[in-house]
């Protein structure tokens, strides 16, 4: 399932704070881990629970709308993921300002965005001589 999403840009860096947070340890959990020491040999230690980035995950673009050919100053984010992955993350962004884009517009940035993607991966495979 694809969906884009339109970011002015007085919201972009609310935005990007969130696709882009780092993940991190959140505690300890109650399972204990054999870690290699250098020279002492092994420790056991705590493993951790992490907290993950699930945008870092699954992955996505963002695209600047003038760098696509567009007028509009907005930026547009686009993400290929399950149903699941937007049930669970999606009202963050709307709640940060982003607004789901639908019928033609979504489709002309869908497609603008697929097109520079597509160029960019031939691109890289001329470079690299495939």
């Amino acid at each position: 399932m694809i969906k884009i999403y339109e970011i002015s840009s007085d919201k972009l860096q609310k935005v990007k704070n969130i696709i882009e947070a780092p993940e991190k340890a959140t505690g300890e959990l109650d399972v204990e881990i054999e870690k290699e020491d250098g020279k002492k040999g092994t420790k056991i230690e705590k493993a951790k629970e992490w907290k993950i980035n699930e945008f870092k995950r699954t992955g996505y673009i963002l695209r600047d709308g003038k760098a696509l050919g567009f007028e509009e100053k907005e930026t547009y984010l686009y993400i290929n993921a399950d149903e699941d992955f937007f049930k669970r993350n999606e009202k963050i962004l709307l709640d940060n300002g982003a607004k789901v884009l639908e019928g033609e517009k979504f489709e002309k940035v869908k497609k603008k965005i697929e097109e520079t993607e597509s160029e960019a991966s031939a691109g890289v495979g001329f470079v690299f001589g495939e």
